[in-house]
């Protein structure tokens, strides 16, 4: 993006559309790109200073026609330049004070004011020279030299190290790509669509990592196969459609909508900002649209103007996505699917949830969610058990009116879904971009339970809140799954103790049904009629015969050691993490001698 000053714009179709005046590959065009193309490498070559190079680039904007043009460019290629105080100076000045080398030139600034402010002011030539003898003699060095070092590391002295040379096409690419992202930065808001799942998944990952504020509606093709007729809302179609690949759902015509900077109140400069980061994701696009709506100042004030621009123009755009001195996206592969987590606050969230062992299976991008208007949601993750799924959605970017349209389209799906789907939403209380409101009263007079939405601040997604609520499916569903497979259960756990079976694990007969452990002991409990039951004892989770335990206790005899006995366990198919319950149950005495297992004591009670 360039500064806005350098933005080069026409108003056409009766002062109701604008454009950026693009900068063609003409023979022209291509030729002063050379020219500073070498201008910076002969300023490389000669490891000459800034200001050196500035005073030659100047003469170029004075003799070209349009000095927003040049100056833009140069604004590029000074990006691919790395400038460097020019240590050569003070590199060969070495004395009894300083083993290594003279102090910083801000130092010296440092030492000369101090003198300065000490012995008067320099009102004279007489008193500068000396105050700078004064410090120069203190240093061992020549007052001429020390009038060089002490600015060295200011701007116009600095030395073009190295400088990363870029064709001339290239450049002017880039020069375009860079002009539409500063236009798009006066946007309210602007909408784009591109061809193609993979094409559509890569950018929908870099807006959701950003958290930017966005809307996607599903459209169909009409004859011309250009943009698109929405779909009209007053379908039929009752039940969200679900369960599509992510790919083929893509493949169709996608509108997606972003709220634009101008569009808020609050963090403009930062939200434009990754606005323009997604532009090098969608023109890097085979297919692509963009239309948006810009505010710029006319003579009768400020004025709304349409613009578009799709993939069929003229128009070359560079696609800097791979070139390391424009690109701002971390370091992957721009077009690789298996990117971990589009933002920070995703990959900490997963990481602390599965610590808490909920049994829920956590999805990242699940299938999306279409309303029958078209509107279509993505969430971020999806909770999954007992084929039940809970959408997660967190929320980056928003303001007052955003989020009561994500709660609205939120709620819409959560009842066309007929309780087969169920929606969270997390907030960021720190990206409300709203000129004023409070989000307490927003949360008041939302469309959406309270118990279904979680507010944070920073990067930290409270678990408790998720925790809580995905508890209270677990307990809802094991009483719905009790009543069903209660008989089934019994007649199964039956048919296990008249095999004599020496385990029975809990666990495995609890996620097979969908119902508690509590719930299983219980079922057993009302089994004491049966006659293999008085065999048994419950221990954690199994079921073990006496007669196991028994041989158990004979196997370990008079071993000691936790670890010996923990092998026991395991050739028996027992799990070790029961091993400390059942001994105490066989009357085993344990002795801590420390944290470590291997010192752990087992002795018999007398």
């Amino acid at each position: 993006m360039l500064p806005l000053e350098l933005l080069r714009t026409k108003i056409t179709n009766k002062g109701q559309r604008i454009t950026p005046l693009f900068c063609l590959a003409s023979v022209d065009n291509l030729s002063i790109a050379q020219k500073l193309i070498t201008e910076f490498q002969f300023s490389n070559n000669k490891k000459e200073t800034k200001g050196d190079l500035q005073k030659r680039l100047f003469l170029y904007e004075n003799s070209y026609n349009d000095f927003k043009l040049i100056r833009g460019l140069i604004a590029l290629l000074e990006r691919r330049c790395v400038f460097k105080v020019n240590q050569s100076i003070s590199s060969g000045y070495k004395n009894h004070l300083f083993s290594t080398q003279l102090p910083s030139s801000f130092s010296l600034r440092k030492m000369l004011f101090e003198v300065s402010s000490r012995d008067g002011l320099s009102v004279d030539h007489a008193k500068r020279d000396k105050i700078f003898q004064h410090v120069a003699s203190k240093l061992s060095i020549d007052t001429n030299y020390l009038e060089k070092l002490m600015w060295l590391d200011q701007e116009d002295c600095l030395i073009l190290e190295s400088f990363s040379s870029i064709k001339p096409k290239h450049l002017l690419g880039i020069y375009n790509l860079s002009i539409l992202q500063t236009l798009l930065f006066n946007s309210v808001n602007f909408e784009f669509t591109v061809k193609g799942g993979t094409n559509w998944k890569q950018v929908l990952r870099t807006i959701k990592r950003f958290g930017l504020m966005y809307n996607l509606q599903k459209t169909q093709k009409n004859s011309d196969n250009k943009f698109r007729k929405k779909i009209q809302s007053n379908q039929t179609e009752q039940n969200v459609i679900d369960g599509d690949d992510f790919n083929s759902y893509f493949n169709d015509s996608i509108i997606c909508s972003i709220d634009g900077p101008l569009s808020i109140f609050k963090l403009t400069n930062k939200y434009g900002i990754l606005i323009a980061k997604v532009i090098p994701k969608i023109i890097s696009a085979p297919t692509w649209n963009i239309k948006a709506s810009i505010i710029k100042n006319s003579l009768s004030g400020r004025k709304l103007y349409d613009f578009d621009l799709s993939s069929d123009s003229d128009v070359y755009l560079f696609n800097s996505i791979n070139d390391r001195f424009y690109n701002d996206y971390p370091s992957q592969d721009s077009n690789s699917d298996n990117l971990d987590f589009d933002s920070f606050v995703e990959a900490k969230f997963a990481t602390q949830f599965e610590k808490f062992r909920t049994g829920w299976k956590l999805v990242r991008e699940p299938d999306p969610l279409i309303l029958p208007d078209g509107r279509a949601f993505i969430a971020d993750f999806l909770f999954e058990k007992y084929g039940k799924k809970i959408y997660f959605e967190i929320v980056g970017f928003w303001t007052a009116q955003y989020l009561k349209r994500k709660f609205k389209k939120i709620y819409e799906i959560s009842k066309l879904s007929d309780n087969k789907n169920d929606l969270l939403v997390a907030i960021n209380e720190h990206s409300f971009v709203s000129e004023s409101g409070e989000i307490k009263n927003l949360l008041s007079d939302s469309i959406l339970d309270y118990d279904k939405i979680i507010v944070y601040k920073k990067d930290s997604i409270p678990m408790k809140k998720i925790i809580f609520y995905l508890k209270s499916i677990d307990s809802q569903i094991m009483n719905q799954n009790l009543e069903t497979y209660r008989s089934a259960m019994t007649e199964y756990i039956v048919e296990l103790l008249n095999k004599n079976q020496d385990i029975i694990n809990l666990e495995e007969i609890s996620k097979t049904y969908g119902v508690s452990i509590n719930s299983i002991s219980n079922i057993i409990s009302n089994l004491r009629t049966n006659n293999h039951i008085q065999k048994y004892i419950i221990q954690n989770s199994l079921l073990i015969s006496k007669g196991k335990l028994n041989e158990i206790k004979y196997r370990i005899g008079d071993i000691d050691n936790l670890i010996e006995i923990q092998e026991i366990f395991q050739n028996n198919n027992i799990p070790i993490q029961y091993t400390i319950d059942i001994l105490k149950y066989l009357e085993y005495e344990i002795v801590w001698k420390g944290m470590d297992s291997s010192n752990i004591i087992i002795k018999r009670k007398t």
